[in-house]
């Protein structure tokens, strides 16, 4: 399978692309080893879809519940690196938790046998933010409702402690569901760092895009979620105006700008955004953390003001129409599906199609499954698995009964079969009846697995959502402390002057008296928002070790069935091997036969 890749910025694309979307090269085909390949013997990559610096992205299918889903693997380089590979998984089980629904679910994770560090993803056939703004700038209101869906996303990742490092364009999906158009999934928080985790690393590293990265990453900076709200300003300056915050020449340029230049105000690129739009940006792309808002909650509540005065209420992707209770939309599965890409097609295609070459009057004995990388592959990454999805066994059927027909026509012509050719048949029948029979109680187990994931997503939405609602409501007590601490300090400063003046006789002690009883009833306010801080703070905490102990009991009980369906399909594997020489033996003889026109 052959995928093209950008000769100037090194990312790859589906055959269907003739120029990079990022900088116009025309784009170079290349082949993938890995296509082809079954991960973890249920994932089998169609296609590539993607690559970074540290990982490649594959539409793969599971083969099991012939589902389409996206596999991303860490560059092999990387994956003898423990330190690398540990964060890899680690980040994965974490962004697995967060449960939202503007965020891209991880589904699975781990490492193969062959040393393939990877993750399973839901496939979300959407447009990349990137292309859509091919056509920017984009009204005030598309542009809030991508912004707010990002901003929400955000919210949760933060509250659960993880923060994404970066947020692009590329990284945003734009998805057409029922009842709204641009549904924002957020990909790739393969670089996603996790708060207060001890740091895998030894060195200080720099991540992100240089259009987008925050200044504290430039400065080796304490790095929260503040530093996400900042990429998310620039992208929502990038859909207002069409351009970035900074003129620059090239990217070295660009990373410098970010710590030492004002940003282009958007006003000055379009005239026509509006004064409330230009100030919710420009405090995003404050350089100091603390000049920007206090966390994702804050940014929405502000946004919803500036929605609310930019005025209008036109609905822009149903931001304004009732949602259908009849769709489960938190859920995240009312996305419209989209034809799958051309290389999926011709992935069904090959796999429908069979050999007609036999004699007339004789069925075609189909091809047995292939195995799922070249035989040159094999001293590389390790011997390839056969296909033993419902395809596979499908396969194996037809040309079981293929011969079946065969050889039951020539013993009507020729009387009885040899006994070997009788006997191996019969071998292939009862070792087929256990292959199928296996694959059966596989995929049983696999519902089981499914079910359980589904009763995680379900209390993880619950738990999640009582997050967010806790996490708004400490948002806007700790700014209304912020707010009296800045009031407290300013009847202090008055205070002070005050006394300098009562000394002087200027004033009479009743002014300043005023004053002081002025601030103690804003320490006492302040004292009573504190204890109304650490109250919820208390509560988000238990949340969060609820969700924490649920998830934990979880995921031992997912890996004890992933780990009996391993078991399972090595079994199935054995079986595999078992049925193809008896049937290559029967379909030997058959040709033999079909060659000398007589049965030997």
């Amino acid at each position: 399978m052959r995928m093209k890749v950008c000769p100037q910025c090194g990312r790859s694309y589906g055959a269907s692309k003739e120029t990079c979307p990022a900088d116009g090269h025309v784009l170079e085909g290349v082949r993938d080893p890995l296509i082809g390949k079954t991960v973890a013997g249920r994932y089998r990559l169609i296609s590539r879809l993607g690559s970074g610096g540290m990982s490649n992205v594959y539409l793969a299918r599971h083969v099991l519940i012939d589902r389409l889903v996206a596999v991303k693997t860490l560059r092999r380089d990387l994956s003898r690196d423990p330190i690398q590979r540990d964060r890899f998984i680690r980040e994965a089980r974490a962004v697995n938790r967060i449960n939202h629904e503007n965020i891209v679910e991880i589904t699975d994770f781990g490492e193969t046998d062959e040393g393939l560090v990877y993750l399973v993803m839901e496939y979300v056939p959407g447009e990349p933010l990137l292309e859509a703004m091919a056509h920017t700038p984009f009204v005030p209101q598309r542009a809030l409702h991508i912004a707010e869906q990002i901003g929400a996303a955000l919210g949760r990742a933060h509250q659960m402690g993880v923060v994404h490092r970066d947020l692009k364009p590329e990284n945003v999906l734009l998805v057409p569901t029922r009842d709204q158009d641009d549904e924002v999934k957020i990909l790739d928080f393969g670089i996603a760092k996790i708060m207060d985790a001890p740091s895998l690393t030894g060195s200080q590293q720099i991540f992100g895009t240089p259009g987008y990265i925050a200044p504290e990453y430039i400065q080796s900076t304490a790095i929260d979620g503040r530093a996400d709200l900042y990429s998310l300003g620039v992208i929502l300056y990038e859909m207002v105006t069409g351009a970035l915050p900074f003129d620059y020449e090239y990217p070295g340029d660009l990373l410098v700008k970010h710590v030492t230049e004002r940003p282009v105000p958007p006003t000055e690129r379009l005239g026509s955004v509006e004064p409330a739009m230009e100030r919710l940006i420009l405090q995003c792309l404050a350089k100091d953390p603390s000049d920007r808002f206090r966390d994702a909650y804050h940014f929405l509540e502000e946004l919803q003001a500036t929605r609310e005065r930019l005025g209008g209420n036109e609905s822009w992707g149903g931001l304004n129409e009732s949602q259908s209770t009849e769709y489960d939309l938190d859920a995240g599965r009312m996305t419209v599906p989209a034809p799958p890409p051309a290389e999926v097609e011709e992935e069904i295609a090959a796999a429908a199609s069979e050999p007609e070459t036999e004699p007339d009057g004789f069925d075609a004995i189909p091809m047995a499954p292939a195995p799922t990388l070249p035989e040159v592959e094999r001293a590389v990454s390790g011997e390839p698995r056969r296909e033993l999805g419902p395809l596979g066994i499908h396969r194996w059927r037809r040309r079981f009964e293929a011969l079946v027909g065969a050889t039951e026509s020539m013993r009507a012509s020729a009387g009885e079969l040899p006994r070997g050719i009788s006997d191996r048949l019969e071998l292939a029948r009862l070792t087929l009846a256990n292959l199928e029979d296996g694959l059966q109680g596989v995929q049983g187990a696999h519902a089981a697995i499914e079910d359980l994931e589904e009763e995680a997503r379900d209390y993880r939405t619950t738990l999640g959502r009582a997050i967010d609602l806790l996490a708004q409501k400490l948002s806007k007590t700790r700014g209304a402390f912020e707010e009296m601490v800045r009031a407290r300090e300013t009847l202090r400063t008055r205070h002070d002057a005050m006394r300098r003046k009562l000394k002087e006789g200027t004033v009479g002690e009743g002014e300043s008296d005023a004053v002081l009883w002025e601030l103690a009833t804003v320490e006492e306010t302040l004292q009573k928002q504190a204890s109304e801080c650490d109250a919820v703070e208390s509560q988000l905490q238990d949340l969060s070790a609820e969700l924490e102990r649920r998830n934990e009991a979880m995921e031992g009980r997912v890996a004890a069935e992933v780990a009996a369906v391993a078991e399972s399909m090595q079994r199935l594997e054995a079986l595999s091997e078992a049925v193809r020489q008896p049937l290559e033996e029967v379909e030997g003889w058959v040709r033999e036969v079909w060659a000398g026109g007589a049965a030997p």
